[in-house]
């Protein structure tokens, strides 16, 4: 199940009940819909995940990644600790993240931000993109004042459930990571 000596890959099957992570070998690619289209649905209608409160009593919103001021994201995208373990280690600059922003109608995935409800600080990001791997979710906390705070576990849950809800097409979803991470 090893990708390579650096990553091993994981997926959760969207139909089972128990939340139990099962092992995949390879990636499922079924789409009936583009998911740019349904992407852009649930754009215009605001439709983001649930928020949440953590174990600490702060409330989490969510953000569609194209409406985040951009200097505040690419602030807590570029942290050290977030690049170490991203397949490109470089700092992604305004002029990519534009330049990204202006594919992004067209692109399989959906991005989101978590920020913090009563201090609007964003606190990380979480993705959904058609890769090699099939469809595979990202995500980080790259606002340190947020970290071990058990916000990791809660915002994936959450947005694997809107997943579920809103892009019924999207049957597994894979996550790589690396060993050390």
């Amino acid at each position: 199940l090893f990708r390579s000596e650096e990553e091993v890959a994981f997926s959760p099957s969207l139909n089972n009940t128990d939340n139990t992570i099962s092992a995949r070998t390879r990636p499922t690619r079924k789409m009936s819909k583009d998911l740019s289209l349904i992407k852009s649905k649930l754009i215009l209608q605001r439709t983001v995940p649930s928020s949440f409160i953590s174990p600490t009593g702060d409330t989490f919103t969510w953000l569609w990644l194209p409406l985040a001021e951009i200097k505040t994201i690419l602030d807590v995208r570029n942290t050290e600790h977030v690049l170490k373990n991203m397949r490109n280690t470089s700092p992604v600059t305004e002029q990519m993240h534009l330049e990204f922003l202006g594919e992004y109608h067209s692109l399989q995935r959906i991005d989101f931000i978590l920020q913090h409800q009563e201090t609007g600080e964003y606190v990380g990001g979480i993705n959904i993109s058609l890769t090699c791997h099939g469809f595979e979710i990202g995500k980080y906390i790259g606002n340190t004042k947020y970290l071990g705070k058990g916000l990791a576990f809660q915002m994936t849950k959450n947005f694997i459930d809107y997943v579920k809800k809103n892009v019924k097409e999207i049957e597994k979803i894979n996550a790589v990571t690396k060993l050390d991470n």
